[in-house]
Parts: C-alpha cells; structure tokens; sequence
C-alpha cells in the first residue's frame, strides 16, 4: 500500500522541486530507488509532451 502512495505522490509531482521531494518521499516510505527510477521513467513516457516555448 505504501508504494501505490508513493506512486501517486510521484505521478502528481510537476516541478523539479515538487519531484525531487516526491522522490525523498517514496525513499522514506520504503520505495526501491530502482522502482522509483523505473516508475518516473514510465511515467515520462506516459505523459504528452510539454509544448516547447516557440510554439
């Protein structure tokens, strides 16, 4: 259960800040760092892509 919380936590997570102590959250609740990477990675994969500054 705690990692389905961390993985919410995670997926919500949109700055860098807001990430990086999402990341300092699933580490405490006992999340893998592996699986934290691994998550983040299919997470960046899920979401569209973020409109670039010149469009």
């Amino acid at each position: 259960m705690a990692h389905e919380i961390a993985k919410l936590i995670l997926e919500h997570a949109d700055s860098g800040k807001e990430r990086a102590a999402a990341i300092r959250t699933a580490l405490s609740m006992g999340m893998p760092l592996s699986q934290i990477e691994e998550y983040l990675d299919w997470l960046d994969q899920m979401r569209p892509p973020k409109p670039s500054e010149e469009d």
